[in-house]
């Protein structure tokens, strides 16, 4: 089913496609995502002004709720929405087909239940999660965990990211680590080739062999995809080193060469903090 659903999506793609808004830009959002998600200070300048554009269509589309007495502020919905909209920079708009709001939480949260991939059943979770991915399209996030995610941009662990991620990957209706993709030769040479990376990804987790990806992206193709997105993205060059198969599969995905795209400047220096692993 999968082939055909990406063949009707681009289609409907190619027939709904919207035109990015021509409203004023914020102008205090470059000084705000110049603080808060220094990655987008590193984009060109045409590169930057696509994103505010993309920016402004998902605020428009997704609404967002304060949870645990936070107060959403104009600071949390820019942060959240600049990462989630990294991800499709390069990508045909509309994306986030699912995506019906997004929960925030001061810090990371204890969810009331989460998906056991074990069992197929949901379970009790044991410890706080920084973000989670539902299949009917909430988003919940721990606005502690997206800021220190954000500023520490350069250490492969991204929450935003990786529940954005999934719900990319949920796009056709189920979260496997393949994502809707441009067509039928395509998706079935992304699952050949996915399945071998993740494969490659369990053996060397199991045999504690050193990796870029997080060890957590051997639990399931779909925290593969998410763990892999937040590599992609954040230490392009150390993944395009180390796995360089994955990273093309990845900058063919998402129509983009982060290592490119970011150049080598220097990153800042930032404290890093302890993150709680997202949970799904």
């Amino acid at each position: 089913m999968k082939p055909l659903t990406a063949l009707l999506r681009k289609l409907a793609n190619l027939l709904t496609r919207v035109r990015l808004p021509s409203d004023p830009i914020p102008t205090h959002w470059p000084q705000l995502l110049g603080d808060q998600v220094p990655l987008v200070s590193r984009l060109p300048a045409a590169d930057q002004h696509r994103l505010y554009r993309i920016m402004q269509l998902f605020l428009k589309e997704v609404p967002f709720e304060g949870c645990g007495g936070l107060e959403l502020r104009d600071e949390i919905r820019g942060t959240i929405a600049a990462q989630a909209c990294l991800l499709l920079l390069k990508m045909p708009y509309p994306r986030y087909h699912r995506v019906r709001r997004i929960l925030v939480y001061p810090f990371a949260f204890v969810p009331k239940t989460q998906h056991s991939y074990r069992s197929d059943h949901p379970v009790k979770p044991d410890a706080p999660a920084a973000g989670q991915a539902w299949q009917d399209g909430v988003v919940v996030l721990g606005w502690q965990e997206v800021q220190d995610g954000a500023l520490a941009g350069n250490d492969g662990h991204n929450v935003v990211f990786h529940e954005f991620a999934h719900m990319l990957d949920a796009e056709d209706g189920t979260m496997d680590g393949s994502p809707v993709l441009d067509s039928r030769a395509d998706y079935q040479r992304w699952v050949a080739q996915w399945s071998a990376q993740f494969a490659e990804h369990v053996r060397r987790v199991d045999a504690n062999e050193s990796t870029v990806l997080d060890p957590y992206g051997a639990t399931n193709r779909a925290e593969f995809f998410a763990v892999a997105t937040e590599a992609f993205f954040e230490t392009p060059d150390a993944l395009r080193k180390d796995q360089p198969r994955l990273y093309a599969l990845l900058t063919e995905f998402f129509k983009l060469d982060p290592a490119l795209l970011l150049g080598s400047h220097p990153f800042p220096s930032f404290l890093k903090h302890n993150k709680a692993r997202m949970s799904s």
